[in-house]
């Protein structure tokens, strides 16, 4: 066994098959051996019973039974019918067992129970025949052993009595020697047999080999107990079809994202998942990739692709995402690249004012230095003291002016339109954020290289709903495109700069999911109204009241301020 477990697969199932095929052609040659023996036996027996039975009816012995000297008749009778016929010996004898006939002429005269020591003992089947049977035996005799057929002499063929009986026997030896010179015979189709068997084993050995990739069973074991910590362990939900669309594969994620049970292997896809749209990739053989649909009431992010082995499609996987989680990522993406964007515009700008400065220093112009110096602060410090008195979310406030920074770096007009007046968002800061961020970066892409470059934000709230309105510059929206521009991956800038088509996509679902609405129209340029409905907020003693009191005390405040400082020339 220790030798067995050391051996590759193809050798083992090669060992294995021609020992069964040994093990098999050992049986078949010996059971036709012993058939063939037996129906040799049966044979000789059968023959030895028709001629005894034809000596028994010869009109000559039965004649010779009434004559004073029986034995000189009946002898030589024997003796042609033994030769004639190739047996072994004939012996007829009366109903005293005295015999008339035998191939020992010593023994004729003598009574069967009597018989010399070497023939040993009389078999009681020589009984028999007096008794009118007719039977055929094996037993040991002077000649050794011999098939014997037995049967009763009668005095008239009406078998009115018996008169003596007839035994004719054939030694088995001259038959089994017939039968061992037809071994050779059998011996060859056997080895034939196991020479076809081999071949065929080696054959066999060498396709499961092939099936298997040329891998040990040991590999195999450790390539699927990988597969299964693989597809287990990802964040993905992973469902793979066969060609006729029955599930193979469902992973513990793709469990949990789409409700499905346990023990669905083996139904087909489209009674379980009828969204999947693994059907359509089986149809067509084409891969589709992050494509948004719902499926059991969740936003779903699927990539399916067909699964192909030597050309030719055996299925197809589906890999499942759930689109909140990709939404929190792009906006953290989002969120950080306007961070980098604000301070490498804030560091350029800053940059550029101080070696303004340093050369005005340099040409002795001081008092124009100062000037320069209390403009920049002005204006940096306008952002400052006035957006923080009209819109009440720091969150927004703060991404508003970062991209006014990213604007004049940009050399791009920026401006938040003076009735612009935000309440507290009850809950809706990140949401708010994340959109018109998108919608500035989106504005900023649209004015670049245009003769005018303005971006115009306006933030206001009437009735509960919250509305962020982004104006640009630019050349607008192609009226055919506009009923796309939402959708993930389409747009109209190319691929210059990386991927396209997500930041729109993003607005899309953020709104849709906070039951807003999105739109867009050209005036003058691309227009972006959002619209969000503020959530109901709740006061100290637990009663519901709406956010808009807030506002208008905002909106006062605001307006006390601002018309304060026109009042003072700021």
């Amino acid at each position: 066994m220790l030798v067995l477990g050391r051996l590759t697969l193809a050798r083992k199932v090669l060992l294995i098959q021609v020992g069964i095929v040994l093990l098999v052609a050992g049986l078949i040659s010996a059971t036709v051996v012993s058939v063939l023996a037996r129906l040799v036996e049966e044979q000789a027996g059968e023959r030895a019973l028709g001629i005894a039975q034809a000596v028994s009816l010869m009109p000559a012995i039965l004649e010779a039974f009434g004559e004073p000297d029986p034995p000189a008749t009946i002898q030589p009778l024997a003796e042609a019918v033994k030769q004639a016929a190739g047996l072994s010996f004939v012996v007829v004898s009366n109903r005293d067992m005295i015999r008339y006939s035998h191939p020992n002429p010593e023994l004729i005269g003598r009574s069967l129970k009597d018989p010399p020591p070497l023939e040993g003992a009389i078999p009681e089947d020589d009984q028999r025949p007096l008794n009118g049977e007719s039977l055929v035996v094996q037993e040991d005799g002077s000649l050794g052993r011999s098939i014997r057929a037995k049967v009763p002499i009668y005095s008239d063929p009406s078998h009115a009595s018996v008169i003596g009986a007839v035994s004719v026997g054939i030694l088995v030896a001259p038959l089994q020697d017939r039968l061992a010179a037809r071994l050779p015979e059998l011996a060859g189709s056997t080895l034939l047999a196991l020479l076809l068997g081999s071949g065929v084993s080696f054959l066999l050995s060498r396709h499961i080999k092939g099936q298997m990739l040329g891998l040990e069973p040991a590999e195999i074991a450790a390539l699927f107990e990988q597969r299964e910590a693989m597809l287990h362990g990802i964040r993905e939900g992973v469902v793979a079809v066969d060609r006729a669309g029955q599930i193979t594969v469902v992973n513990d994620e793709a469990r949990r994202l789409l409700g499905l049970p346990q023990g669905i292997e083996g139904w087909p896809v489209r009674e379980v998942i009828p969204d999947s749209g693994l059907p359509r990739v089986l149809r067509s053989g084409k891969a589709e990739a992050d494509q948004s649909t719902q499926l059991n009431g969740r936003a779903i992010v699927v990539s399916r692709i067909p699964v192909r082995i030597r050309d030719r499609l055996v299925g197809a996987i589906a890999t499942f995402r759930d689109q909140t989680e990709l939404e929190e990522l792009a906006r953290e993406l989002q969120g950080a690249r306007s961070y980098a964007d604000t301070l490498r515009a804030q560091s350029h700008e800053f940059v550029n004012k101080l070696h303004t400065i340093a050369g005005m220093l340099e040409l002795g112009w001081h008092d124009q230095a100062v000037a320069f110096i209390t403009q920049a602060t002005r204006e940096q410090q306008q952002w400052i003291d006035d957006l923080p008195a009209r819109i009440a979310d720091p969150r927004l406030v703060a991404l508003l002016v970062g991209k006014a920074s990213v604007a004049s770096e940009r050399g791009i007009t920026f401006s938040v339109s003076s009735r612009s007046r935000l309440g507290p968002t009850n809950g809706l800061s990140e949401v708010l954020a994340t959109v018109t961020g998108n919608l500035i970066e989106n504005a900023f892409d649209a004015v670049e290289g245009q003769p005018r470059r303005e971006v115009t934000v306006s933030l206001g709230e009437r009735d509960g709903e919250i509305r962020a309105e982004v104006r640009d510059s630019g050349p607008g929206v192609p009226r055919p495109l506009i009923g796309r521009i939402f959708e993930t991956g389409f747009s109209t800038k190319g691929t210059r700069h990386g991927p396209r088509g997500l930041g729109l996509a993003l607005v899309k679902r953020l709104v849709t999911q906070h039951g807003g609405e999105v739109s867009v129209r050209n005036d003058g340029g691309a227009v972006f109204t959002v619209r969000l409905r503020k959530k109901v907020a709740k006061d100290a003693s637990g009663f519901s009241r709406e956010t808009t009191a807030t506002a208008r005390d905002a909106d006062l405040r605001a307006d006390d301020e601002l018309e304060a400082r026109i009042a003072k020339g700021g």
